[in-house]
């Protein structure tokens, strides 16, 4: 059984670029994942920019994009990058 790794000791790694991380203590789509999934719009922000970077999409992710895109709490500049990750990825046929 897998130990559930804190999602605080996670979206930190997003300070950093996504070139240099190196799946520990994670893989990048969880990093990604915590911080889409966070209650601020700082670390959403950066988990787009590692998608930007490379992470690639998947049903999941692309769901997590569409939230984002549709809550206009999110800043607008997020708003769009999400929704603009989503149609590329309906655009290359997912």
């Amino acid at each position: 059984m897998s130990t559930k790794i804190d999602q605080r000791s996670l979206v930190v790694l997003l300070q950093h670029p996504l070139a240099g991380y190196r799946d520990v203590p994670a893989p990048a789509r969880e990093v990604v994942i915590a911080g889409l999934t966070w209650v601020t719009d700082s670390w959403p922000s950066l988990a787009v920019s590692w998608i930007e970077q490379g992470v690639p999409l998947d049903q999941e992710l692309v769901d997590l994009l569409i939230e984002i895109g549709q809550k206009s709490r999110w800043p607008q500049p997020l708003r769009h990058k999400a929704k603009a990750l989503v149609r590329r990825w309906w655009r290359e046929g997912r």
